[in-house]
């Protein structure tokens, strides 16, 4: 007898002793077009959020660098001016993708409805005719 069978046997644990872990919560899908204004909302103010904090950390930096000379306080200051940049295009980005999707939903014919006459093409010139004379 092992070590570990010994403690198993004292901590009165079973040899096949099963762990049951709770299941992760389902993700609904999207319900409704106020659930992507609502999150078109918050994605905007994120974006809007984190270019402001670039800029106030923009100018720190920029005061920094220049007390100092240090020259990769400026190589920093180059690369957060990238990040600014892409994150203003991530925000025009949002706008597009959020017309993409309202334009997808709004293309969706709501009730499709076509004619059909059955017969033979005689009888679709009269039917016409007498649609013309009238």
């Amino acid at each position: 007898m092992s070590g570990f069978d010994e403690l198993d046997k004292i901590l009165n644990v079973a040899e096949n002793a099963v762990i049951e872990r709770e299941k992760p919560p389902k993700i609904e899908p999207r319900k409704s077009d106020d659930e992507l204004d609502t999150d078109y909302q918050y994605a905007r103010e994120n974006y809007y959020n984190v270019i402001e904090r670039g800029h106030d950390a923009l100018d720190e930096l920029l005061m920094e660098a220049k007390e100092n000379g240090n020259a990769r306080m400026y190589e920093v200051v180059g690369q957060l001016i990238k990040v600014i940049g892409e994150q203003n295009n991530n925000l025009l980005n949002l706008h597009q993708q959020v017309k993409d999707i309202t334009k997808e939903v709004k293309n969706v014919p709501e009730k499709v409805t076509n004619a059909l006459f059955v017969g033979s093409t005689a009888e679709l010139q009269k039917l016409l005719k007498g649609k013309k004379d009238e």
